[in-house]
């Protein structure tokens, strides 16, 4: 008889832990259906198909001189980034070569903004997270003492490059600051742009 009361009190113990058990997976969180779906930065296509379009398409990147190269590595990738709030302005910069200002307001929420230079001999920078749209502009202000030009560079010649997530480059409109020293680009979103110079009509 002990042994039946022992029994029975064995598996009520177990059946309370499996009640226990299923009422936990029950009410375990539930992930919101868009977790799946949260958005992850797509990667810009290589660096070498833009160079070669843009090639193609007339144009040769105008490239950081050896001695304002971001850090000692040859040709390495340099990262720079800031956490932007809603209502702040600010900027974030990769000292050598590239500046990106934003205005109170232009950030569409809280995140985190990244400049990659995907290798510090080009003069190319991607911006992420990608794609962000802003509420406005955002400026992306080049240092043009930082390229690798001649003392009798036409700067007529210099060419802003949208890059097109398939690697196909668009010329954009810029503006000058400093008597040729920074050139600045006005955007309502990030890709990757690159400095070039026009080698035909």
């Amino acid at each position: 008889m002990k042994s039946l009361i022992k029994m029975i009190k064995l598996g009520f113990a177990l059946s309370i832990i499996v009640v226990a058990v299923g009422c936990s997976e029950f009410d375990a969180p539930i992930a919101p259906q868009s977790a799946e779906q949260t958005f992850v930065p797509s990667q810009y296509p290589p660096l070498e198909d833009a160079i070669a379009n843009l090639e193609l398409a007339g144009y040769r990147t105008v490239n950081p001189a050896p001695q304002a190269r971001l850090d000692d590595h040859e040709c390495d990738s340099v990262i720079v980034d800031r956490y932007a709030r809603v209502g702040q302005g600010g900027n974030l910069n990769m000292s050598g070569l590239v500046r990106l200002e934003w205005e109170s307001g232009v950030v569409p929420n809280n995140m985190t903004l990244q400049i990659v230079a995907p290798s510090e001999c080009i003069g190319a920078a991607d911006f992420y997270p990608h794609p962000t749209y802003f509420n406005g502009n955002v400026r992306i202000i080049w240092d043009m003492d930082a390229l690798d030009l001649p003392d009798d560079f036409d700067y007529s010649t210099i060419v802003p490059l949208y890059i097109h997530d398939d690697g196909t480059p668009e010329e954009v409109s810029y503006s000058w600051r400093q008597n040729n020293r920074q050139l600045v680009v006005e955007t309502n979103h990030f890709s990757r742009y690159i400095i070039s110079q026009r080698i035909s009509g």
